[in-house]
């Protein structure tokens, strides 16, 4: 029985020699070492690489921007406004947006976008002016490599007659929480939008529902002046200014 114990012993410490074995020391014809390397450690370097490569691979996909700079390849950065409006209106069509049907009102809109996408040194920003491009026509997935969250919908009004409005301010919310960083505000603008939809009478007066004995709760002075705003001109100049990508304060 030892001598069977000893055989087992010094079999399981061959097996593992084996195993532990990375670099073999060899004598070549002409007599000097040299080290050989397992075909078990040459699998495993060969899967590292692989691993990396995969990974810089990946990486290069989340690089949305790089794709976007490709489609302006060749456009100057400090060109005139127009052919800087055209250049973006000719990707943008290429893309499928959801452009006006007028291609002036189209060339107009490609404008402004990039008018509110300068740089500090006056320059195009163009993969910038082309995302505002796309929010603005509620098209952001066509962008090249845009990651779309997809978007809370504002609250269902009880009176259809204010939905609009309701609309407004929550995406005013949105943009405030998104690109202005202002929590309190967003916070602030969903809270009125929330009121809105939560009336069972049709708003016809900002003022009247922001103090006295109609004032709703939630509804304050200014945003009382921005429901009369809306319900006078049909839009609200702090949305339009959001949309354009102007999110200076003023």
């Amino acid at each position: 029985t030892k001598s069977k114990k000893g055989k087992r012993k010094k079999k399981k410490k061959k097996t593992a020699k084996k195993r532990k074995v990375a670099k073999v020391e060899e004598v070549d014809d002409d007599g000097d070492s040299k080290t050989r390397v397992s075909s078990s450690t040459k699998a495993k370097g060969k899967k590292a690489k692989k691993s990396k490569t995969s990974t810089t691979a990946k990486k290069e996909k989340q690089e949305p921007g790089a794709a976007v700079e490709l489609l302006f390849q060749g456009v100057d950065s400090a060109c005139g406004p127009r052919e800087a409006a055209k250049a973006l209106l000719k990707v943008a069509k290429d893309l499928g947006f959801n452009l006006p049907d007028d291609p002036i009102a189209a060339t107009e809109k490609c404008g402004i976008m990039l008018m509110g996408s300068k740089t500090d040194q006056s320059l195009f920003d163009f993969p910038k002016a082309l995302k505002s491009l796309a929010d603005e026509m509620q098209c952001p997935e066509k962008v090249p490599g845009a990651k779309v969250k997809p978007k809370r919908p504002a609250p269902e009004a009880k009176v259809e007659a204010n939905q609009k409005l309701v609309c407004c301010f929550w995406e005013l919310g949105n943009y405030e929480f998104k690109e202005t960083k202002d929590k309190m505000r967003g916070i602030s603008f969903h809270k009125i939008c929330r009121a809105i939809a939560a009336l069972e009478f049709e708003v016809i007066n900002g003022a009247k529902i922001a103090k006295g004995k109609g004032k709703v709760a939630g509804i304050g002075k200014k945003s009382g002046e921005m429901i009369d705003e809306y319900l006078e001109t049909g839009k609200m100049e702090l949305l339009e200014r959001y949309k354009k990508g102007d999110f200076s304060k003023k």
